[in-house]
């Protein structure tokens, strides 16, 4: 009799397991094809929800952390690389979540991460500067007047988050192997550039300089979900 409740119990618990795996895929998936439609995508990006059971949370209507490698898109004109979401304290009725229903679904915090090419930072540079990494620095090149005389001047900035922007302050500036004084040609190279095809509703938290781009990083606060895409 023992034998059997005990075999009886970890039946249940099997199939308890097996449906709360079954429902996190299926979660998965419909939000994965729902991500897509948003974006237009021509292929499905990686969904994971974090924690467990899944089914707990699904019935609670809030999910701990949700995240979602979207890979390759292109918003507003400007296309971003290996962009990776991150939602933590989701919101979301347990039918929006099975069937992938993002209009609902209400973020305590975002975070996105993106790589913009230097090719598309390019078109918010001022004056016909031209923005390119050499090593681990960034470096801005472009004509510059310089008492009465214009040159074409390179510097070494550095880049810091300005809301929805990048702000460009320079360090150094060589002229053809002569080193001129920043003073001279501060206010030229410093400058405040949009980055265009962010989620809405968030901001620029932190950039990093790599060889293909800027790495920016924004997070957002009670983000809703349908507003990441801005179609």
């Amino acid at each position: 009799m023992r034998k059997g409740l005990v075999i009886f119990l970890v039946l249940v618990i099997g199939l308890v397991i097996a449906a709360d795996r079954i429902g996190l895929v299926v979660a998965q998936d419909e939000i994965a094809k729902n991500v897509a439609s948003q974006y237009g995508l021509d292929h499905k990006p990686t969904v994971k929800i974090k924690g467990f059971p899944f089914l707990n949370q699904a019935l609670n209507g809030k999910y701990g952390e949700i995240d979602v490698k979207v890979g390759d898109v292109t918003q507003l004109g400007v296309h971003l690389t290996n962009t990776v979401v991150t939602l933590k304290g989701v919101k979301a009725p347990l039918s929006d979540a099975v069937h992938g229903d993002s209009s609902k679904m209400v973020a305590d915090t975002a975070t996105s991460t993106a790589t913009v090419s230097y090719a598309d930072v390019d078109k918010e540079s001022p004056r016909g500067m031209k923005v390119s990494a050499k090593g681990g620095a960034l470096q801005v090149r472009g004509p510059v007047t310089v008492l009465g005389v214009t040159r074409t001047l390179t510097a070494t900035v550095t880049v810091r988050p300005s809301g929805r922007s990048v702000r460009v302050l320079p360090q150094t500036v060589n002229a053809g192997g002569a080193t001129l004084p920043v003073s001279l040609i501060q206010q030229a190279f410093t400058f405040t550039m949009p980055v265009k095809g962010l989620p809405l509703n968030t901001r620029i938290s932190d950039v990093q300089v790599q060889p293909d781009g800027l790495r920016v990083t924004t997070v957002g606060e009670h983000v809703n979900l349908e507003s990441l895409n801005q179609h």
